[in-house]
């Protein structure tokens, strides 16, 4: 799973699936559904963030690039809570919204565990990559659910480019937790011992 994680192709493919698909996915929500519009322009500045970040983890820029996951990842936790509350749409809906809430806050959390320090947390860093990997998931499951539910062929399309999307979501921050921590892991290897 590092690997995955740690991979250059990886990292841009989750980005580009991110911009990509939830810039799509809540173009084609604005027009189909318009009574959803403050959570499509939502979406859509998660999309800039998600630009941001990558951009800032290639210029080094590394306050900005903490700031941009942090904001993400609370984006993510109100989504969670957000989902949490509305009503459900098929059977099963309710306790997937849970489970998105349950990873995001652990995401959330975990995220400032691993950057209360300069030492590595490779087990804090292997955490958020399972609840990425568990996220998409609940994801891929209420993509089903919306398609089930409503199988017109803008409601299919809006809903796989939102998964496509929400999987490079999902991942685009512990993509960067992974990088950063296998340099401090290195670093570490070298001699460096943190103030």
């Amino acid at each position: 799973m590092k690997k995955l994680f740690t991979s250059d192709r990886f990292f841009l493919a989750m980005t580009l699936c991110a911009v990509i698909g939830e810039a799509i996915a809540a173009i084609i929500d604005m027009f189909s559904m318009p009574d959803f519009l403050v959570a499509d322009i939502q979406l859509l500045f998660r999309v800039a963030l998600v630009v941001m970040l990558y951009r800032s983890y290639y210029r080094h820029n590394k306050n900005v690039m903490k700031g941009m996951m942090g904001c993400l990842l609370t984006a993510q936790v109100l989504t969670g809570f957000s989902l949490a509350a509305s009503s459900s749409l098929f059977t099963g809906e309710k306790f997937l919204c849970y489970l998105y809430l349950l990873f995001s806050l652990s995401m959330f959390v975990n995220h400032f565990i691993i950057n209360s320090d300069h030492h590595s947390s490779p087990t804090a860093v292997r955490i958020n990559e399972i609840c990425a990997i568990l996220l998409v998931l609940v994801g891929i499951c209420f993509t089903i659910g919306m398609i089930v539910y409503n199988n017109s062929a803008l409601n299919v399309l809006c809903s796989v480019v939102d998964a496509i999307g929400f999987a490079g979501m999902a991942s685009v921050v512990v993509c960067v937790e992974s990088r950063l921590d296998a340099y401090r892991i290195e670093r570490e290897a070298n001699g460096y011992k943190a103030e």
